[in-house]
């Protein structure tokens, strides 16, 4: 691994060099404000090759730089808040901040954490609570706050005395940005996809747009939902849910949402088709339909969630929007059918008319790919459970990490420790019995604060029924309740 610590470095050029120089001094001068010049001069960096760990080699990388500028360039004479907010975040802030989900974000992988824009969210989370810089604790802690911005669809129950039950903090966390507006996407695994995505957007009519409640000059930033995907959840009844959602809770001047939120179980299945298709098809192809189908699930989600809260008064139920949807999401279809030719055009043609939609064999695995891990949850949650209640914790764990839901996970968790709590009572160890229970309990209350179990205040309020939408008949019963 190429040794950062001096400058320069090996291969770096002019164009990191600049980018070195835009984000150090936006760390040594700002107070936290988003700029896309550094957000771009994050990517710029995340881009270079010699960069192949950037989470782990960027400290030494933006040190090294910022001892060198302060000693050529007057501008950074006084460097102290760059080395400072530069240390905070590495060495405190991001790890606390994981330690902090290690519950709701524990299927994510190291390389899920490498993106430009998410080290910019905390880069200013940390500028944003003010020096002096060497009370960590305090920084750290308003830090994680600010960055905890996000949980979507989320009711919450008003109990009799009037009193507005609130999500739990350890429900709410930074959705990973893959889009800002004046930046352009962020480096990473999706860059390809959602390049194609924003062409095909770019290129679709504005009355589809118009009724799709989906705007591109309303759209500030494009993240990904990094919850894993639970398939027993009820939220995942509400209509198109899976396929995003514009975040409620990012709303601008003009009482616009800003914010669009993607669900990884799209881009998940939609990287699984393109693995395939890659073998028997150009890669360009295959990405231009992978990307379309993104868009139009982006369109049809949109849709649902309306371009602001104004949007949809009480009248308006689910049932009455879905052949809104619908014909939104076969109008964007057809025109972009209807828009190829050549011999690319006619083999997409011949597809959609062998699988009689547009882009179904897509669509299809997409849906298939879903479904699919929707009955795998099924079997592997029943066998931990199973495993759990018998007295086999290493098998029921197994069984639980085969699919990620957060809920399988927990559940697992706890009926392992029912079943070890009653062998030892049956043995007669009280001792030891009395210590399962506290775990028993540290489970429980962590389970409900990251939303892997219902909240208690919900069964009450809600006398067993999940709201999908804010007419009273879009509710459903809330398997979770028993």
């Amino acid at each position: 691994m190429t040794d950062f610590s001096g400058f320069p470095p090996p291969g770096l050029t002019a164009t990191e060099e600049s980018a070195l120089r835009e984000v150090l001094g936006y760390l040594n001068y700002s107070a936290g404000k988003p700029d896309p010049r550094f957000q771009a001069g994050l990517n710029t960096l995340f881009a270079w090759p010699q960069l192949t760990h950037p989470l782990d080699q960027i400290p030494a990388l933006l040190q090294g730089a910022l001892r060198h500028f302060a000693s050529q360039d007057r501008a950074f004479a006084d460097s102290d808040q760059a080395a400072a907010v530069i240390s905070l975040v590495f060495e405190h802030l991001i790890p606390r901040y994981r330690e902090f989900h290690r519950d709701l974000l524990f299927h994510l992988k190291e390389t899920d954490w490498q993106n430009p824009f998410l080290l910019g969210c905390f880069f200013e989370a940390a500028l944003a609570q003010g020096a002096p810089w060497n009370e960590s604790e305090r920084i750290v802690a308003g830090a994680i706050r600010q960055l905890n911005d996000f949980i979507g669809h989320r009711p919450v129950a008003v109990l009799e005395s009037g009193q507005l039950m609130q999500p739990y903090e350890h429900e709410k966390f930074r959705p990973l940005p893959l889009f800002i507006a004046g930046v352009g996407v962020a480096q990473g695994p999706y860059r390809d996809l959602l390049e194609h995505a924003f062409h095909h957007l770019r290129q679709t009519p504005e009355d589809i747009l118009l009724d799709s409640h989906f705007q591109l000059s309303q759209l500030q930033e494009l993240s990904l939902d990094l919850r894993a995907y639970d398939h027993l959840h009820p939220m995942y009844k509400r209509t198109n849910y899976m396929f995003g959602e514009w975040d409620p809770h990012q709303i601008d001047l003009s009482g616009k949402y800003t914010r669009f939120v993607l669900r990884s179980i799209v881009l998940d299945a939609l990287f699984d088709w393109i693995e395939k298709a890659s073998l028997k098809l150009p890669r360009e192809a295959v990405l231009f339909e992978a990307s379309a189908v993104l868009c139009g699930t982006i369109l049809m989600a949109s849709t649902i969630s309306g371009s602001g809260p104004n949007t949809y008064d009480s009248a308006t139920s689910l049932s009455a929007l879905l052949p809104k949807v619908a014909g939104q999401r076969d109008a964007f279809y057809t025109r972009l059918l209807e828009s190829l030719s050549g011999d690319e055009a006619a083999r997409i043609k011949k597809e959609s008319k062998r699988t009689r939609q547009p882009f179904g064999h897509v669509r299809q695995s997409l849906n298939l790919y879903i479904a699919n891990r929707g009955a795998l949850q099924v079997q592997y949650g029943h066998l931990a459970y199973l495993y759990a209640r018998m007295g086999y914790p290493i098998a029921s764990r197994d069984s639980a990490a085969m699919i990620p839901a957060l809920s399988v996970r927990f559940e697992s968790e706890i009926e392992c420790r029912l079943a070890t709590g009653h062998l030892a009572l049956d043995r007669g160890d009280v001792e030891n019995a009395a210590g399962i229970m506290r775990e028993l309990e540290d489970y429980l209350q962590r389970g409900i604060h990251c939303g892997a179990l219902i909240d208690p205040w919900n069964i009450l309020g809600f006398q067993g029924y999940f709201p999908l939408f804010h007419t009273r008949e879009d509710a459903v019963n809330d398997p979770r309740v028993e």
